[in-house]
């Protein structure tokens, strides 16, 4: 081979990923709270801002919890205060599930924080206007109030946002939880989750059918693995999740579903499908029509979410 040859040197520059812009829209809640310390634990999502609303604990609960969760990792996420009622009818609460405080009785301290200034529905408009269309995703995971009302107010913001949802029965054989027909968040505020899953919007929706796999269920196996982490984030969700475990024997992260439909997509089996929700005789009750803006999450890959829920805590 001949001695005269040239050496071509290529230099990769690593480029670090971009993270996602998200809001999280809860009412914590064990399982919110879960959420809450998953999403902010996860380097790949710029949280925003979160929101509270009124749904498995009042307004008031729901966004001190909020704060108490992210004062207790050591974080410092701006937290705005929602809809303290649903739009037409009476508010639910799930005492009997989360305790009294929402958080299973926990002795989480109180924050020295308070909410922002202003609400939840005008921080979204601002964020909306000042960001492109579809760079922000909403993970609503309580009642559907504070992102109905604003459709309410615009319709046409509906286009520009990809929301993540925890809501609804989409396998018709299944019974609810509060009815015979609906799901906890689409029961407590029908109204608002017709006006936004018929908005258009572009939609994944994990609904109590497959949030409900016990195979994703923490038990006797995964809860010992999370109260063995040393991590803070592990710690604090040991605290929490002590309350179902010892009423419960068990307990279903309803909420993580939608977190893991953004972040782990592949884990999943989907449908597309239109949804309406009935406001009235069977409040709640999720209405399906074969086509539409709706990707239903129909399976998941339990062994694949167990993991990501221990690696995420």
């Amino acid at each position: 081979m001949s001695p005269n040859f040239s050496v071509i040197l290529i230099y990769v520059v690593l480029i670090p990923a971009m993270c996602m812009k998200v809001v999280l829209d809860i009412d914590p809640g064990i399982d919110d709270a879960i959420e809450l310390l998953l999403a902010l634990n996860n380097p790949d999502l710029e949280i925003l801002a979160v929101t509270t609303v009124s749904g498995n604990v009042s307004l008031r609960k729901a966004t001190t919890n909020a704060l108490r969760i992210i004062e207790a990792i050591g974080r410092s996420v701006p937290v705005y205060a929602g809809a303290a009622k649903p739009l037409r009818k009476n508010p639910v609460r799930a005492r009997s599930i989360h305790g009294n405080d929402g958080l299973g009785e926990t002795d989480l301290p109180l924050p020295t924080r308070k909410p922002e200034k202003g609400g939840a529905a005008s921080m979204l408009l601002h964020l909306l206007t000042t960001h492109r269309k579809k760079e922000i995703s909403i993970l609503a995971t309580g009642p559907l109030t504070n992102i109905g009302s604003l459709f309410n107010k615009d319709p046409s913001l509906a286009k520009d946002l990809s929301i993540f949802v925890m809501g609804g029965i989409y396998d018709q054989a299944m019974r609810g939880n509060v009815s015979k027909y609906a799901e906890f968040n689409f029961y407590v505020d029908p109204d608002a989750a017709d006006i936004v899953m018929s908005s258009g919007a572009s939609i994944v929706v994990s609904g109590l059918d497959i949030t409900t796999d016990p195979n994703c269920a923490v038990g006797s196996e995964m809860f010992p693995k999370i109260c063995s982490s040393k991590t803070a984030t592990a710690q604090v969700a040991c605290k929490i999740l002590s309350y179902p475990m010892r009423k419960f024997g068990h307990f279903h992260l309803h909420d993580v579903f939608a977190l893991f439909s953004l972040l782990h997509p592949e884990i999943f089996g989907m449908e597309r499908h239109g949804v309406r929700v009935d406001t009235k005789k069977s409040r709640g009750r999720c209405l399906i029509t074969p086509e539409g803006n709706v990707q239903v999450c129909k399976k998941v890959n339990h062994r694949m979410f167990n993991r990501y829920l221990l690696s995420g805590l």
